[in-house]
């Protein structure tokens, strides 16, 4: 009941928010970001597959020493995955402080409710990784 009550207190407000060009320009940057990611990781996870089978050729040049450019590019699988990881959590700490001046914002600034409610959406989650 309690829960009811709050969620048509907040209501009004989380619209109010929804309409803001601020929150429409932080969800588009967000939505930018994320699809970017993952672009850049699916393009750069097909190459391995298209050049080993049409560019056998380079492929099989020698890079350094002993180590061929396939050898290399694959390895290099593990730089470029460890470095989009660490854009996106670098990026999404920006986010995330955002969404949480925006869910304050959508409580009213009632101590401790937003905060509550990020905790709220983030226990399922954290339950999964366990």
């Amino acid at each position: 009941m309690l829960v009811q009550k709050v969620a048509v207190h907040m209501r009004p407000s989380v619209a109010q928010i929804a309409e803001d060009p601020k929150f429409r320009t932080f969800l588009r940057k967000k939505v930018f970001v994320l699809w970017t990611v993952v672009v850049l990781f699916l393009v750069f996870y097909m190459l391995l597959p298209i050049f080993a089978g049409y560019a056998k050729p380079l492929m099989a040049k020698y890079v350094l020493g002993f180590v061929t450019f396939g050898y290399a590019f694959g390895l290099l699988y593990y730089l470029v995955a460890w470095g989009l990881a660490y854009v996106y959590v670098v990026l999404s700490r920006g986010f995330d402080r955002d969404a949480r001046a925006f869910a304050e914002k959508a409580t009213n600034g009632a101590p401790g409710t937003a905060s509550a409610l990020s905790e709220a959406a983030a226990a399922p989650s954290a339950k999964a990784a366990r």
